[in-house]
């Protein structure tokens, strides 16, 4: 979490002290700000967008809705995905905690009759590595990230930009890690 410093560096003025971490996570300099593509919310709306006619099967999805909570590390403990084929109304698509207990196990689960490949391999993808992305917001917890029905140019565009966030993780980790997988989870087989 960021705390208020309001001083004086380099000749800027900084308000906020950012936690080492999530500095060097963000790559936050003077010339270089994260963008929008870098953080997680990006990143998870684009999943959804990616993967929404697998999702909605035909069924006319109004909207879809995840939320998050973020632990105590700053990574992310869960994250739901709703649908609304009705304003108002939201229906459990699936869920993916990062630790299992009792009531709950590991990884993605789908509640019938939705399922996706695609989303389930992308969100896997994504919640093991959390650190390559910047956090949406450094004071809260909970996070709220609302996506619309995709349009073809936009459901192509975000499959592009999964794809090239799986790439930079791929750049990231040893050859051949998780490569296939990355490149299977977006359809570039290639």
């Amino acid at each position: 979490m960021g705390t208020p410093c309001n001083r004086r560096e380099n000749g800027f003025q900084t308000k906020w002290a950012i936690p080492t971490d999530i500095y060097w996570r963000c790559h936050i300099d003077v010339k270089r700000v994260p963008t929008e593509d870098s953080t997680l919310d990006r990143a998870l709306d684009s999943a959804i967008s990616a993967s929404w006619k697998e999702l909605a099967q035909g069924s006319p999805i109004e909207a879809m809705q995840v939320e998050y909570r973020t632990g105590a590390s700053g990574s992310l403990d869960y994250l739901k995905l709703w649908s609304s084929t009705l304003r108002g109304h939201w229906n459990l698509v699936c869920e993916y905690w990062i630790q299992a207990n009792g009531t709950h196990s590991r990884g993605i689960t789908f509640l019938k009759p939705y399922s996706s490949a695609s989303l389930a391999r992308t969100l896997d993808v994504i919640m093991r590595n959390q650190e390559r992305f910047c956090p949406a917001s450094m004071e809260l917890l909970d996070g709220l990230v609302q996506v619309a029905p995709p349009d073809e140019i936009q459901a192509a565009a975000a499959s592009n930009h999964v794809a090239e966030i799986l790439e930079r993780i791929t750049s990231k980790n040893s050859p051949g890690t998780v490569t296939a997988a990355m490149r299977t989870a977006t359809g570039h087989l290639a």
